[in-house]
């Protein structure tokens, strides 16, 4: 999975931004998990400061193919239209949380926010994994 979602991020990028990621070492991966009930709520962190380029994707259990939800390439967020079968989503204002409400209980899955942070020292790429388990009441 990790492979698949990397080379999404940097293909992207690189042309775009001429950005070169020399260090593998400099990819950092966080893992969490959460849950939430049927038709609740929940939202899903990507770090704590607003990345210069994120990119929210979901995969089944089960499944190894990710799908895109939402993203931002330096022009607002965008939400994908498939990401309406899983739960009424939103982008946090000024933020890159992934805001799930109304959730359907195919929600269950791997959410993974791919970040791309720009810093003095070049840039940051982390990868935030989050394990979400929708529940009966």
């Amino acid at each position: 999975m990790m492979a698949l979602l990397c080379p999404l991020l940097l293909c992207l990028l690189l042309p775009a931004k001429g950005l070169e990621i020399l260090d593998p070492e400099e990819v950092e991966y966080i893992h969490s998990r959460a849950a939430a009930p049927v038709g609740g709520a929940v939202t899903l962190d990507c770090g704590p400061t607003l990345p210069s380029v994120f990119i929210w994707g979901f995969t089944r259990p089960g499944t190894a193919a990710s799908t895109a939800l939402a993203y931002n390439y330096g022009q607002g967020p965008k939400l994908q239209p498939q990401a309406g079968a899983l739960a009424r989503m939103q982008v946090a204002a000024n933020a890159s949380a992934l805001v799930l409400e109304e959730l359907q209980r195919n929600a269950s899955g791997m959410y993974t926010c791919q970040a791309l942070y720009d810093s003095d020292h070049g840039p940051r790429v982390t990868f935030y994994f989050t394990r979400l388990d929708v529940e009966d009441d």
